[in-house]
């Protein structure tokens, strides 16, 4: 588990194998499975390897295809699929042993002007200050009287509910404060890097918001099927960012969400997920 902001930084410094070819660390975890914002995050970084410097990436699609194992070395295979004038498009196959476990599509670009229009941060009467909202840690111990254990896996972030997820008509809405915990270096990259990390970490739970179900619990099995992914504008992943997260559907046990993340007014990222959210028993 990521402890702090250098352990997370950590799991992106990954081993090159090859020309095309990296391995990525894997850190302590309760987990009997890798969380799949790790593998995104990892595999992103590894498609950034392969690309100059002046292009970051714009936008991503993955799909989660089988479990990945905490104790084994996960390997990124990249194809540089295109480089042209200002876009490079890269896919990534990441493994374990023999398995294929996830596979990715980046694209990124070279900054350049343009038109510019944001969409407003969201004002409504859960959008309180992160300062008084309360961390998920302190929700946990709320409703079932003590904090999960699997929310040490994600120490180096704060995390806060900017108001009590709600059940709108058709579907759910659930908005969250979310930073690191300690200043990360400059490096933009970094800072997507850990955006595509955190974007993970709510957003499949919004979907079982309109439903008598409690997320995380025995009865239920959830795991991410496919991510999709955009980044509009440069981010800083130290300083307060706004997760606006609704889930429009659910159905044949899958839901899905969408999530816009807000900085300092304006859209900085956009995601969308479908995951598996299947009742036991």
């Amino acid at each position: 588990m990521p402890r702090d902001v250098d352990d997370l930084l950590s799991l992106f410094e990954l081993k090159q194998l090859g020309e095309n070819t990296w391995m990525g660390p894997q850190p302590d975890t309760l987990l009997q499975r890798l969380f799949g914002g790790q593998v995104l995050a990892q595999t992103l970084v590894a498609a950034s390897k392969t690309v100059s410097d002046d292009r970051l990436p714009h936008s991503l699609n993955a799909y989660f295809l089988r479990p990945g194992s905490p104790d084994e070395p996960l390997v990124f295979e990249v194809e540089r699929t295109r480089d042209g004038n200002t876009f490079s498009n890269r896919r990534v196959t990441t493994t374990q042993g023999s398995r294929v476990i996830f596979a990715m599509t980046a694209s990124f670009q070279a900054a350049e002007p343009g038109l510019d229009h944001s969409a407003l941060e969201p004002g409504d009467y859960v959008h309180r200050p992160p300062e008084d909202c309360p961390s998920l840690g302190e929700i946990f111990v709320e409703r079932f009287g003590a904090a999960s254990p699997i929310l040490a896996e994600w120490d180096a972030l704060d995390v806060r509910l900017a108001g009590p997820p709600r059940r709108v008509e058709r579907g759910g809405s659930m908005k969250a404060w979310v930073r690191t915990r300690d200043v990360m270096p400059d490096d933009p990259m970094l800072h997507l890097a850990t955006l595509a990390y955190l974007s993970d970490i709510t957003l499949l739970s919004v979907s079982t918001v309109p439903h008598e179900v409690a997320f995380l619990s025995p009865k239920m099995q959830m795991a991410s099927v496919d991510h999709a992914m955009w980044f509009h504008r440069p981010v800083r992943v130290d300083e307060w960012l706004l997760y606006d997260m609704d889930s429009p559907s659910a159905s044949n046990a899958r839901g899905f969400s969408t999530g816009r993340l807000f900085q300092k007014g304006h859209i900085v990222a956009s995601c969308a997920q479908e995951g598996l959210i299947r009742l036991l028993g």
